[in-house]
Formats: C-alpha cells, sequence, structure tokens
C-alpha cells in the first residue's frame, strides 16, 4: 500500500509539472506568438497592396540604439535625391536620437514626407519588461510631437526589430496606430560582403512592388551609406522609368494611388 501511495505522488507531480510547462508555453504564445502571427499577416496586406496599386513605398528606420540618427549627412542626402524625383517617403524616428537634429526633422516635414515613430531608444520588446515597451512607444511619439509642435498620437509606428509583444499590440490596437513592416530588406545593415546595390536595382526592374526598408543614420563606413545613395537612386530611376507610383504608407494602407 504505501508503494501506490508512492507511485501516485509521483504520477501527480508529473501532471503539474506539465500543467505548468503548458501554462508558460501558453503564456508565452500570448504574448510574443500573437504579434508575431499578426505581423505575418500585415506583411501580406502590404506584398497585396503594394502588388495591386504596382507602387513601391520608400522607408527609412532611425537605425539601431547604438548610433546616431537621422543622419545629419545621409538623411539630407536621401532627401536631396527624393527631391529630384518629386517622390515622398515615410521616415520612423527613435525619439532619443533627434534631439539636437531638430532641423534635419523639420525638413524631412516640411518637404512633405511622412513621419513615422519607431520607439524612444529602440528596444527589442521581447527582452525588455512589458511597461517598458510600452512607455518606450509613447515617449517616442511625444518627443517628435515636441519638435514639430503638434499633439498627434496616432503616427505611424514601426516595431524596433520588428517585434512587438501583447500589450503593446493591444495598445497600438486601441490608439489606432498603423503598425507598418516591410516587405523588402535593402540589406543596408548586412556585412559588407552582402550589401548589394545592384540586387537592389534588378529587383526594382522585376517586382510589382514592394514596401523597402531602408536606414538613414550616418556611418563610419562610407561604402555602406554610398550603397543606400545607390540603392534609392537605383529604385527610383527604375520607378519613374516603368511609371509606378512611390507612396507612403499611410497612402498604401489607405489604398491611395498617386
Amino acid at each position: 500500500m504505501p508503494y501506490r501511495q508512492e507511485t501516485n505522488i509521483v504520477g501527480s507531480n508529473e501532471i503539474i509539472f506539465l500543467r505548468v510547462i503548458i501554462s508558460i508555453l501558453g503564456a508565452v504564445f500570448l504574448y510574443i506568438g500573437i504579434p508575431w502571427i499578426h505581423k505575418q499577416s500585415l506583411r501580406l496586406l502590404l506584398k497585396r497592396k503594394t502588388r495591386k496599386f504596382k507602387c513601391f513605398a520608400l522607408t527609412f528606420d532611425d537605425g539601431m540604439s547604438f548610433h546616431n540618427g537621422p543622419g545629419a549627412k545621409l538623411t539630407t542626402a536621401v532627401l536631396d535625391i527624393l527631391a529630384q524625383y518629386n517622390v515622398k517617403a515615410t521616415f520612423f524616428l527613435v525619439g532619443r536620437h533627434i534631439t539636437g537634429r531638430e532641423e534635419v526633422v523639420t525638413r524631412i516635414k516640411a518637404d512633405g514626407h511622412e513621419i513615422g515613430v519607431h520607439g524612444y531608444e529602440h528596444l527589442n520588446y521581447w527582452k525588455v519588461s512589458p511597461f517598458r515597451a510600452l512607455s518606450d512607444i509613447k515617449r517616442g511619439s511625444e518627443v517628435v510631437n515636441e519638435i514639430l509642435r503638434t499633439s498627434r498620437v496616432a503616427y505611424p509606428f514601426r516595431p524596433p526589430y520588428g517585434k512587438l509583444n501583447l500589450l503593446c499590440l493591444l495598445y497600438l490596437w486601441i490608439c489606432r496606430v498603423p503598425i507598418v513592416y516591410w516587405t523588402f530588406d535593402l540589406g543596408d545593415t548586412w556585412p559588407a560582403d552582402k550589401r548589394d546595390s545592384q540586387r537592389i536595382v534588378a529587383m526594382a526592374k522585376e517586382c510589382d512592388g514592394a514596401v523597402v526598408l531602408a536606414h538613414d543614420f550616418d556611418r563610419i563606413d562610407e561604402s555602406a551609406n554610398q550603397m543606400v545613395l545607390e540603392s534609392v537612386s537605383g529604385i527610383l530611376a527604375q520607378a519613374d522609368k516603368r511609371a509606378m507610383p512611390l507612396l507612403t504608407v499611410s497612402q498604401l494602407l489607405k489604398g491611395h494611388k498617386q
């Protein structure tokens, strides 16, 4: 009889352990899995829309947390190229980087480009507490408002590293903030041997449209800056040759064709 009791105790412990594991896995799926699934659905939507309108949407991210951007040099050069072709793009700004670069931000706005938010510190929202991630989103919008002297809260938002957690996703939903990903990576943050502007031109020649991810922060490696400029020029030249419109992300999401 004691042997049976011991067996029952062991069996109960195994069941409790399995329940704990299942609960943890369920929590992880809710916290990370649902936002990941949502991301894939949004990227699919962007692919469908760019193909439907046969257009490009150029988007520029402010870069990693250890970089300073928008770049006083590279962003200005990008803006000059966009002005030459008379097209508009979307710039996602990291809040803490734009202090001291107000003139660059105001020029982006004055040139008619769309401004989006990329958080305040460029945090990975899977690796910090949900409340710190939520604060990062809010603070990023607040800093942009301070510089532009507006009170807007629904700037298009691009999650840093392309990652959201469930709390942030719900917050953005409630506030009706457009969440914007990309369908094609320019590759300007890849290792030097994998950066290839010719690949970008080939893509622009063949594809029916894309939301292009590029980064406009200044880098020590001048070849990376040059690759961005060559790639942007190549995309714009091919779009012009093929009579493909260039849309901001809001125009694309709303279904407005130039």
